[in-house]
Protein backbone atom coordinates (compact mmCIF):
# COMPACT_ATOMS: atom_id res chain seq x y z
CA UNK A 1 0.00 0.00 0.00
CA UNK A 2 1.46 3.31 -1.06
CA UNK A 3 2.37 5.68 1.73
CA UNK A 4 0.01 8.59 1.94
CA UNK A 5 1.70 11.83 0.94
CA UNK A 6 1.30 14.55 3.54
CA UNK A 7 -0.53 17.71 2.59
CA UNK A 8 2.34 20.08 3.32
CA UNK A 9 4.86 17.93 1.54
CA UNK A 10 2.57 18.05 -1.51
CA UNK A 11 2.77 21.84 -1.48
CA UNK A 12 6.56 22.00 -1.32
CA UNK A 13 7.16 19.24 -3.86
CA UNK A 14 4.40 20.18 -6.29
CA UNK A 15 6.58 22.19 -8.63
CA UNK A 16 9.04 19.32 -8.95
CA UNK A 17 6.41 17.42 -10.95
CA UNK A 18 6.21 18.60 -14.59
CA UNK A 19 2.47 17.91 -14.82
CA UNK A 20 1.66 19.89 -11.68
CA UNK A 21 4.02 22.70 -12.71
CA UNK A 22 2.33 22.95 -16.10
CA UNK A 23 -1.14 23.01 -14.53
CA UNK A 24 -0.09 25.59 -11.92
CA UNK A 25 1.38 27.93 -14.55
CA UNK A 26 -1.78 27.62 -16.65
CA UNK A 27 -3.90 28.48 -13.61
CA UNK A 28 -1.71 31.51 -12.83
CA UNK A 29 -2.10 32.71 -16.43
CA UNK A 30 -5.88 32.35 -16.16
CA UNK A 31 -5.79 34.40 -12.94
CA UNK A 32 -3.99 37.25 -14.73
CA UNK A 33 -6.53 37.21 -17.58
CA UNK A 34 -9.44 37.21 -15.11
CA UNK A 35 -8.10 40.18 -13.15
CA UNK A 36 -7.42 42.14 -16.33
CA UNK A 37 -11.02 41.65 -17.42
CA UNK A 38 -12.28 42.86 -14.04
CA UNK A 39 -10.31 46.09 -14.50
CA UNK A 40 -11.73 46.92 -17.97
CA UNK A 41 -14.99 48.95 -17.63
CA UNK A 42 -17.97 48.77 -19.95
CA UNK A 43 -17.92 51.82 -22.30
CA UNK A 44 -20.36 54.67 -21.73
CA UNK A 45 -20.65 54.61 -17.92
CA UNK A 46 -19.75 57.52 -15.67
CA UNK A 47 -17.60 55.46 -13.30
CA UNK A 48 -17.26 58.08 -10.55
CA UNK A 49 -21.03 58.58 -10.40
CA UNK A 50 -21.62 54.82 -10.48
CA UNK A 51 -19.13 54.30 -7.62
CA UNK A 52 -21.07 56.74 -5.46
CA UNK A 53 -24.35 55.10 -6.41
CA UNK A 54 -23.02 51.62 -5.62
CA UNK A 55 -21.74 52.66 -2.19
CA UNK A 56 -25.15 54.13 -1.43
CA UNK A 57 -26.82 50.78 -1.98
CA UNK A 58 -25.39 49.56 1.33
CA UNK A 59 -24.68 45.98 0.27
CA UNK A 60 -27.75 43.78 -0.09
CA UNK A 61 -27.95 41.51 -3.09
CA UNK A 62 -25.62 43.79 -5.07
CA UNK A 63 -22.93 43.39 -2.42
CA UNK A 64 -23.30 39.61 -2.67
CA UNK A 65 -23.07 39.71 -6.47
CA UNK A 66 -20.07 42.03 -6.30
CA UNK A 67 -18.28 39.58 -4.02
CA UNK A 68 -18.79 36.72 -6.49
CA UNK A 69 -17.63 38.87 -9.40
CA UNK A 70 -14.40 39.82 -7.64
CA UNK A 71 -15.28 43.51 -7.53
CA UNK A 72 -16.27 43.56 -11.21
CA UNK A 73 -19.76 44.87 -10.47
CA UNK A 74 -18.64 47.93 -8.51
CA UNK A 75 -16.35 48.78 -11.45
CA UNK A 76 -19.08 47.88 -13.97
CA UNK A 77 -16.47 45.95 -15.89
CA UNK A 78 -16.63 43.38 -18.69
CA UNK A 79 -16.79 40.70 -15.98
CA UNK A 80 -19.46 42.49 -13.93
CA UNK A 81 -21.70 39.41 -14.07
CA UNK A 82 -18.86 37.06 -13.14
CA UNK A 83 -19.86 33.39 -13.26
CA UNK A 84 -23.07 34.03 -11.33
CA UNK A 85 -25.34 33.19 -14.33
CA UNK A 86 -23.49 29.89 -14.78
CA UNK A 87 -23.82 29.10 -11.07
CA UNK A 88 -27.53 29.87 -11.16
CA UNK A 89 -28.04 27.73 -14.28
CA UNK A 90 -26.11 24.84 -12.71
CA UNK A 91 -28.14 25.05 -9.50
CA UNK A 92 -31.39 25.19 -11.46
CA UNK A 93 -30.52 22.04 -13.40
CA UNK A 94 -29.34 20.32 -10.21
CA UNK A 95 -32.76 20.98 -8.71
CA UNK A 96 -34.61 19.93 -11.89
CA UNK A 97 -32.78 16.64 -12.50
CA UNK A 98 -34.63 14.66 -9.77
CA UNK A 99 -37.95 16.26 -10.76
CA UNK A 100 -37.97 15.98 -14.57
CA UNK A 101 -37.77 12.33 -15.76
CA UNK A 102 -36.03 13.27 -19.03
CA UNK A 103 -33.17 15.00 -17.18
CA UNK A 104 -32.88 12.14 -14.69
CA UNK A 105 -32.70 9.66 -17.57
CA UNK A 106 -29.95 11.69 -19.24
CA UNK A 107 -27.94 11.81 -16.02
CA UNK A 108 -28.15 8.04 -15.69
CA UNK A 109 -26.83 7.55 -19.23
CA UNK A 110 -23.28 8.41 -18.18
CA UNK A 111 -20.93 10.79 -19.94
CA UNK A 112 -23.09 11.24 -23.04
CA UNK A 113 -26.15 12.21 -21.03
CA UNK A 114 -24.16 14.56 -18.82
CA UNK A 115 -22.73 16.25 -21.91
CA UNK A 116 -26.26 17.06 -23.07
CA UNK A 117 -27.15 18.49 -19.64
CA UNK A 118 -23.94 20.54 -19.70
CA UNK A 119 -24.86 21.95 -23.13
CA UNK A 120 -28.32 22.92 -21.90
CA UNK A 121 -26.72 24.50 -18.83
CA UNK A 122 -24.59 26.68 -21.12
CA UNK A 123 -27.65 27.80 -23.08
CA UNK A 124 -29.40 28.67 -19.80
CA UNK A 125 -26.29 30.57 -18.70
CA UNK A 126 -26.44 32.78 -21.79
CA UNK A 127 -30.15 33.44 -21.23
CA UNK A 128 -29.67 34.34 -17.55
CA UNK A 129 -26.66 36.49 -18.40
CA UNK A 130 -28.70 38.41 -20.98
CA UNK A 131 -31.50 39.06 -18.46
CA UNK A 132 -29.05 40.13 -15.74
CA UNK A 133 -27.05 42.34 -18.13
CA UNK A 134 -30.24 44.06 -19.30
CA UNK A 135 -31.19 44.69 -15.65
CA UNK A 136 -27.83 46.26 -14.86
CA UNK A 137 -27.96 48.40 -18.01
CA UNK A 138 -31.47 49.54 -17.17
CA UNK A 139 -30.32 50.65 -13.71
CA UNK A 140 -27.47 52.64 -15.27
CA UNK A 141 -29.81 54.42 -17.68
CA UNK A 142 -32.63 54.90 -15.17
CA UNK A 143 -30.30 56.37 -12.52
CA UNK A 144 -28.68 58.75 -15.00
CA UNK A 145 -25.21 57.23 -14.69
CA UNK A 146 -24.31 57.50 -18.37
CA UNK A 147 -21.52 59.73 -19.59
CA UNK A 148 -22.55 63.08 -21.01
CA UNK A 149 -23.80 62.73 -24.58
CA UNK A 150 -24.07 58.93 -24.43
CA UNK A 151 -27.09 57.57 -26.35
CA UNK A 152 -29.29 55.05 -24.57
CA UNK A 153 -29.95 52.51 -27.33
CA UNK A 154 -26.29 52.10 -28.39
CA UNK A 155 -25.33 51.86 -24.73
CA UNK A 156 -27.87 49.06 -24.16
CA UNK A 157 -26.49 47.10 -27.11
CA UNK A 158 -22.81 47.55 -26.21
CA UNK A 159 -23.34 46.99 -22.49
CA UNK A 160 -25.40 43.81 -22.86
CA UNK A 161 -23.11 42.30 -25.48
CA UNK A 162 -20.01 43.14 -23.42
CA UNK A 163 -21.26 41.63 -20.16
CA UNK A 164 -22.80 38.52 -21.77
CA UNK A 165 -19.58 37.94 -23.72
CA UNK A 166 -17.63 38.36 -20.47
CA UNK A 167 -19.70 35.69 -18.74
CA UNK A 168 -19.34 33.30 -21.71
CA UNK A 169 -15.58 33.86 -21.68
CA UNK A 170 -15.36 33.19 -17.93
CA UNK A 171 -17.45 30.03 -18.36
CA UNK A 172 -15.03 28.87 -21.07
CA UNK A 173 -12.02 29.88 -18.97
CA UNK A 174 -13.39 27.92 -16.00
CA UNK A 175 -13.74 24.79 -18.13
CA UNK A 176 -10.18 25.20 -19.39
CA UNK A 177 -8.89 25.53 -15.81
CA UNK A 178 -10.73 22.33 -14.89
CA UNK A 179 -9.15 20.47 -17.81
CA UNK A 180 -5.66 22.00 -17.87
CA UNK A 181 -5.22 23.70 -14.49
CA UNK A 182 -5.64 22.87 -10.82
CA UNK A 183 -9.03 22.53 -9.16
CA UNK A 184 -12.54 23.17 -10.39
CA UNK A 185 -12.37 26.13 -12.78
CA UNK A 186 -15.60 27.92 -11.86
CA UNK A 187 -14.92 27.48 -8.13
CA UNK A 188 -11.39 28.80 -8.66
CA UNK A 189 -12.72 31.93 -10.39
CA UNK A 190 -15.10 32.58 -7.51
CA UNK A 191 -12.33 32.01 -4.96
CA UNK A 192 -9.96 34.34 -6.81
CA UNK A 193 -12.62 37.03 -6.94
CA UNK A 194 -13.16 36.78 -3.20
CA UNK A 195 -9.43 36.73 -2.40
CA UNK A 196 -8.98 39.91 -4.45
CA UNK A 197 -11.30 41.63 -1.95
CA UNK A 198 -9.31 40.47 1.10
CA UNK A 199 -6.91 43.46 1.20
CA UNK A 200 -9.88 45.84 1.43
CA UNK A 201 -11.47 43.66 4.13
CA UNK A 202 -8.26 43.57 6.16
CA UNK A 203 -7.69 47.33 5.77
CA UNK A 204 -11.22 48.20 6.90
CA UNK A 205 -10.94 45.81 9.85
CA UNK A 206 -7.57 47.29 10.85
CA UNK A 207 -8.94 50.84 10.74
CA UNK A 208 -11.99 49.81 12.75
CA UNK A 209 -9.87 48.15 15.45
CA UNK A 210 -7.23 50.88 15.73
CA UNK A 211 -9.71 53.74 16.00
CA UNK A 212 -9.81 53.89 19.81
CA UNK A 213 -10.98 50.31 20.32
CA UNK A 214 -10.10 48.01 23.22
CA UNK A 215 -7.00 45.96 22.17
CA UNK A 216 -8.75 42.88 23.54
CA UNK A 217 -10.94 42.73 20.45
CA UNK A 218 -7.95 42.69 18.11
CA UNK A 219 -6.66 39.52 19.80
CA UNK A 220 -10.17 38.06 19.98
CA UNK A 221 -10.76 38.58 16.26
CA UNK A 222 -7.48 36.84 15.37
CA UNK A 223 -8.41 33.86 17.56
CA UNK A 224 -11.93 33.69 16.12
CA UNK A 225 -10.58 33.91 12.56
CA UNK A 226 -8.16 31.02 13.15
CA UNK A 227 -10.85 28.98 14.89
CA UNK A 228 -13.36 29.53 12.08
CA UNK A 229 -10.79 28.53 9.46
CA UNK A 230 -9.89 25.35 11.33
CA UNK A 231 -13.57 24.52 11.83
CA UNK A 232 -14.30 24.95 8.12
CA UNK A 233 -11.45 22.58 7.20
CA UNK A 234 -12.68 19.94 9.67
CA UNK A 235 -16.28 20.13 8.48
CA UNK A 236 -15.32 20.18 4.78
CA UNK A 237 -13.31 17.00 5.25
CA UNK A 238 -15.71 15.39 7.73
CA UNK A 239 -18.03 12.55 6.72
CA UNK A 240 -20.06 9.77 8.33
CA UNK A 241 -18.98 6.45 6.82
CA UNK A 242 -21.64 3.75 6.50
CA UNK A 243 -20.13 0.29 6.09
CA UNK A 244 -21.20 -1.54 2.94
CA UNK A 245 -20.55 -5.23 2.22
CA UNK A 246 -21.03 -7.05 -1.08
CA UNK A 247 -22.05 -10.67 -1.28
CA UNK A 248 -19.94 -13.07 -3.32
CA UNK A 249 -21.32 -13.97 -6.75
CA UNK A 250 -20.08 -16.59 -9.22
CA UNK A 251 -20.52 -15.57 -12.86
CA UNK A 252 -19.14 -17.89 -15.57
CA UNK A 253 -16.76 -19.48 -13.12
CA UNK A 254 -15.45 -16.19 -11.75
CA UNK A 255 -16.04 -14.93 -8.22
CA UNK A 256 -17.22 -11.32 -7.89
CA UNK A 257 -17.90 -9.26 -4.78
CA UNK A 258 -17.12 -10.28 -1.24
CA UNK A 259 -15.30 -7.05 -0.42
CA UNK A 260 -16.21 -4.42 2.16
CA UNK A 261 -16.36 -0.67 1.50
CA UNK A 262 -18.24 2.32 2.87
CA UNK A 263 -20.74 4.97 1.83
CA UNK A 264 -19.50 8.46 2.84
CA UNK A 265 -22.16 10.93 4.01
CA UNK A 266 -20.54 14.37 3.98
CA UNK A 267 -21.31 16.66 6.91
CA UNK A 268 -21.57 19.69 4.62
CA UNK A 269 -23.28 18.25 1.54
CA UNK A 270 -24.52 21.51 0.12
CA UNK A 271 -21.29 23.44 0.59
CA UNK A 272 -22.03 27.16 0.59
CA UNK A 273 -25.23 26.84 -1.46
CA UNK A 274 -27.64 27.01 1.56
CA UNK A 275 -25.99 30.26 2.68
CA UNK A 276 -26.15 31.69 -0.84
CA UNK A 277 -29.84 30.83 -1.17
CA UNK A 278 -30.65 32.31 2.23
CA UNK A 279 -28.57 35.45 1.62
CA UNK A 280 -30.12 36.05 -1.80
CA UNK A 281 -33.65 35.55 -0.49
CA UNK A 282 -33.12 37.99 2.39
CA UNK A 283 -31.26 40.48 0.20
CA UNK A 284 -34.19 40.93 -2.16
CA UNK A 285 -36.49 42.81 0.27
CA UNK A 286 -33.54 44.95 1.47
CA UNK A 287 -32.77 45.89 -2.12
CA UNK A 288 -36.40 46.86 -2.71
CA UNK A 289 -36.32 49.00 0.45
CA UNK A 290 -33.23 50.83 -0.85
CA UNK A 291 -35.01 51.80 -4.07
CA UNK A 292 -38.27 52.96 -2.43
CA UNK A 293 -37.62 56.10 -0.35
CA UNK A 294 -40.89 55.97 1.56
CA UNK A 295 -40.18 52.67 3.31
CA UNK A 296 -36.50 52.98 4.14
CA UNK A 297 -37.38 53.25 7.82
CA UNK A 298 -38.00 49.49 7.74
CA UNK A 299 -34.24 48.89 7.53
CA UNK A 300 -33.91 49.38 11.28
CA UNK A 301 -36.26 46.42 11.83
CA UNK A 302 -35.35 44.01 9.03
CA UNK A 303 -31.87 45.25 8.03
CA UNK A 304 -28.70 43.20 8.20
CA UNK A 305 -27.76 42.41 11.78
CA UNK A 306 -31.25 42.94 13.23
CA UNK A 307 -32.82 40.22 15.36
CA UNK A 308 -35.48 39.49 12.72
CA UNK A 309 -32.82 39.24 10.00
CA UNK A 310 -30.59 36.86 11.98
CA UNK A 311 -33.51 34.67 13.02
CA UNK A 312 -34.79 34.38 9.45
CA UNK A 313 -31.23 33.85 8.20
CA UNK A 314 -30.66 30.90 10.56
CA UNK A 315 -34.00 29.25 9.74
CA UNK A 316 -33.49 29.63 5.99
CA UNK A 317 -29.98 28.15 6.13
CA UNK A 318 -31.26 25.09 8.01
CA UNK A 319 -34.20 24.74 5.60
CA UNK A 320 -32.09 25.00 2.45
CA UNK A 321 -29.51 22.56 3.87
CA UNK A 322 -32.17 19.84 4.12
CA UNK A 323 -33.94 20.94 0.95
CA UNK A 324 -30.83 20.83 -1.22
CA UNK A 325 -29.79 17.45 0.21
CA UNK A 326 -33.24 16.03 -0.50
CA UNK A 327 -32.95 17.17 -4.10
CA UNK A 328 -29.46 15.85 -4.89
CA UNK A 329 -29.36 12.71 -2.70
CA UNK A 330 -32.14 10.09 -2.74
CA UNK A 331 -31.68 7.26 -0.18
CA UNK A 332 -34.18 5.12 -2.10
CA UNK A 333 -31.98 5.18 -5.21
CA UNK A 334 -28.94 4.30 -3.10
CA UNK A 335 -30.82 1.42 -1.48
CA UNK A 336 -32.02 0.15 -4.86
CA UNK A 337 -28.52 0.32 -6.35
CA UNK A 338 -27.07 -1.57 -3.38
CA UNK A 339 -29.69 -4.29 -3.74
CA UNK A 340 -29.09 -4.50 -7.50
CA UNK A 341 -25.32 -4.99 -7.08
CA UNK A 342 -25.55 -7.32 -4.12
CA UNK A 343 -24.55 -4.78 -1.50
CA UNK A 344 -25.99 -4.44 2.00
CA UNK A 345 -25.42 -2.66 5.30
CA UNK A 346 -24.49 -5.16 8.04
CA UNK A 347 -27.42 -5.69 10.37
CA UNK A 348 -29.90 -3.83 8.14
CA UNK A 349 -32.34 -5.59 5.82
CA UNK A 350 -32.28 -4.54 2.14
CA UNK A 351 -34.96 -2.38 0.54
CA UNK A 352 -37.06 0.03 2.58
CA UNK A 353 -35.18 -0.71 5.83
CA UNK A 354 -31.88 0.29 4.25
CA UNK A 355 -33.45 3.44 2.83
CA UNK A 356 -34.89 4.40 6.22
CA UNK A 357 -31.55 3.74 7.94
CA UNK A 358 -29.65 5.94 5.49
CA UNK A 359 -32.30 8.66 5.86
CA UNK A 360 -31.88 8.66 9.65
CA UNK A 361 -28.11 8.97 9.32
CA UNK A 362 -28.42 11.80 6.78
CA UNK A 363 -30.85 13.75 8.96
CA UNK A 364 -28.47 13.61 11.93
CA UNK A 365 -25.41 14.51 9.89
CA UNK A 366 -27.23 17.33 8.10
CA UNK A 367 -28.25 18.83 11.43
CA UNK A 368 -24.57 19.19 12.37
CA UNK A 369 -23.77 20.69 8.96
CA UNK A 370 -26.74 23.07 9.09
CA UNK A 371 -25.85 24.33 12.57
CA UNK A 372 -22.24 24.81 11.50
CA UNK A 373 -23.27 26.83 8.44
CA UNK A 374 -25.61 28.90 10.61
CA UNK A 375 -22.80 29.71 13.04
CA UNK A 376 -20.44 30.64 10.19
CA UNK A 377 -23.07 32.92 8.62
CA UNK A 378 -24.23 34.83 11.70
CA UNK A 379 -20.93 34.91 13.64
CA UNK A 380 -19.73 38.18 12.02
CA UNK A 381 -22.97 39.92 13.02
CA UNK A 382 -22.69 38.60 16.58
CA UNK A 383 -19.08 39.81 16.87
CA UNK A 384 -20.02 43.24 15.53
CA UNK A 385 -22.93 43.47 17.97
CA UNK A 386 -20.81 42.40 20.94
CA UNK A 387 -17.77 44.57 20.15
CA UNK A 388 -19.63 47.58 18.81
CA UNK A 389 -17.10 47.80 15.97
CA UNK A 390 -18.58 48.38 12.55
CA UNK A 391 -16.72 47.48 9.38
CA UNK A 392 -14.81 44.45 10.70
CA UNK A 393 -14.51 41.22 8.75
CA UNK A 394 -13.77 37.72 10.08
CA UNK A 395 -14.86 35.50 7.19
CA UNK A 396 -18.33 34.04 7.04
CA UNK A 397 -19.52 33.01 3.58
CA UNK A 398 -16.46 34.21 1.70
CA UNK A 399 -14.05 32.37 4.01
CA UNK A 400 -16.12 29.19 3.67
CA UNK A 401 -15.81 29.33 -0.11
CA UNK A 402 -12.09 30.12 -0.08
CA UNK A 403 -11.19 27.38 2.41
CA UNK A 404 -13.45 24.84 0.70
CA UNK A 405 -11.94 25.46 -2.73
CA UNK A 406 -8.44 25.53 -1.24
CA UNK A 407 -8.98 22.12 0.40
CA UNK A 408 -10.21 20.65 -2.91
CA UNK A 409 -7.17 22.10 -4.70
CA UNK A 410 -4.78 20.57 -2.15
CA UNK A 411 -6.51 17.20 -2.56
CA UNK A 412 -5.91 17.36 -6.31
CA UNK A 413 -2.23 18.23 -5.81
CA UNK A 414 -1.92 15.36 -3.36
CA UNK A 415 -3.54 13.02 -5.90
CA UNK A 416 -0.87 14.00 -8.45
CA UNK A 417 1.83 13.30 -5.88
CA UNK A 418 0.42 9.82 -5.13
CA UNK A 419 0.06 9.13 -8.85
CA UNK A 420 3.71 10.05 -9.33
CA UNK A 421 4.72 7.61 -6.59
CA UNK A 422 2.79 4.81 -8.27
CA UNK A 423 4.39 5.59 -11.65
CA UNK A 424 7.84 5.60 -10.02
CA UNK A 425 7.19 2.21 -8.41
CA UNK A 426 5.96 0.77 -11.73
CA UNK A 427 9.04 2.00 -13.57
CA UNK A 428 11.38 0.60 -10.90
CA UNK A 429 9.54 -2.71 -11.02
CA UNK A 430 9.87 -2.87 -14.82
CA UNK A 431 13.62 -2.12 -14.65
CA UNK A 432 14.11 -4.76 -11.94
CA UNK A 433 12.13 -7.28 -14.00
CA UNK A 434 14.35 -6.74 -17.04
CA UNK A 435 17.49 -7.19 -14.92
CA UNK A 436 16.18 -10.45 -13.51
Amino acid sequence: MAQRVSLWRSVFEAFSIPEVKKRALFTLGAIVVFRLGVAIPVPGVDLSAFAGFFQGLGGGIFGLLNMFSGGGLERFSLFALGVVPYINASIIFSLLVPIIPRLKELQQQGDEGRKIITRWTRYATVLLAFIQAFGYSYIIVNQGLLKAGELKIPFYIISIISMVAGTIFLMWLGERITENGIGNGVSMIIMLGIISQFPDYVASTYLAITSGTNPFWALALIIVFIGVTAGIVLVQLGARKIEIQYAKRIVQGRVYGGQSTYLPIAINQGGVIPIIFASALLALPLTVINFIPGIQWLRSYVGEGSAAYLGAYALLIIFFTYFYSAIIFDPRDVSENLRKWGGFIPGIRPGRYTSDYITRIINRVLLIGALFLTIIAILPYLIIGASGISGIWIGGTSLLIVVGVGVDMMKQIEAHMVERQYESLIKKGAILGRRL
